[in-house]
């Protein structure tokens, strides 16, 4: 069966541990760790946890079942595995996206953009995966907190730069409508991932662009001129 498009490479392997997890130190073990991992993240887009099978996995990565189990201890681990890795791999990219100067630099509307666009296409690219750790998080409630601690990471980043952009009379309470900009961003994200409701979804061309413009309007508007906006409206 031909392989969807790879997401994770073997280089993402060096040095990486996990619980349940054997360390793949040859150039075999790798790829096949990998080839686990790309195609585990493409059945996750087609099912949930509970109907991931491990010897679908194995048939689809032309691998077997006793190798799955020479790697893994279980389906819990693989998953536990496949969400660590790409959670260290997206730090990276974070990391890298704000000291490497990859985030815009000149105004609010513009690093905004870059953040829901960034938001949106990570969330595309690790669906299934995302979905998966949600609905495991009602049981489990630790299987969500180190995709919650990226989002405190991109946060921690963005913040000082959003203050930066705004002029000195709209600085009163930003710290809080941005924080509370970026638990609306990750919270209709989250939605569109457990049940997507629309109107829009995580494909549709105007997600990333209306996110962004919702957040923008949130974080550059002081709480009183909602009011007085509303207030003009219903007098006006």
């Amino acid at each position: 069966m031909p392989h969807q498009r790879t997401l994770l490479t073997e280089t993402v392997l060096e040095g990486f541990e996990a619980d349940g997890m054997r360390p793949a130190q040859q150039a075999r073990s790798r790829e096949l760790v990998v080839r686990l991992f790309n195609d585990g993240l493409a059945l996750l887009r087609e099912t949930d946890f509970d109907g991931l099978s491990i010897e679908a996995l194995c048939a689809r990565s032309e691998s077997t079942v006793g190798a799955f189990y020479s790697r893994f201890e279980n389906k819990e681990a693989f998953i536990n595995a496949l969400q660590r890795l790409v959670v260290a791999v997206t730090r990276k990219v974070i990391v890298d996206g704000y000291e490497a100067y990859g985030a815009p630099r000149d105004n609010l509307e513009h690093l905004v953009a870059w953040i829901a666009k960034g938001a949106l296409t990570w969330y595309l690219r690790y669906e299934g995966l995302i979905r998966a750790s949600l609905r495991r998080s009602n049981g489990e409630r630790d299987m969500w907190t180190p995709i919650r601690e990226l989002g405190e990471l991109q946060i921690a980043y963005a913040l000082p730069r959003m203050l930066d952009f705004l002029p000195p009379h709209a600085r009163e309470g930003a710290d809080l409508r941005a924080r509370f900009a970026f638990q609306m961003m990750f919270g209709t994200l989250n939605n569109m991932v457990l049940i997507n409701p629309g109107p829009l979804s995580l494909e549709h061309p105007a997600a990333a662009r209306m996110l962004a413009a919702a957040m923008t309007q949130l974080i550059e508007t002081p709480f009183g001129h909602f009011s007085e906006g509303a207030a003009r409206r219903r007098t006006g």
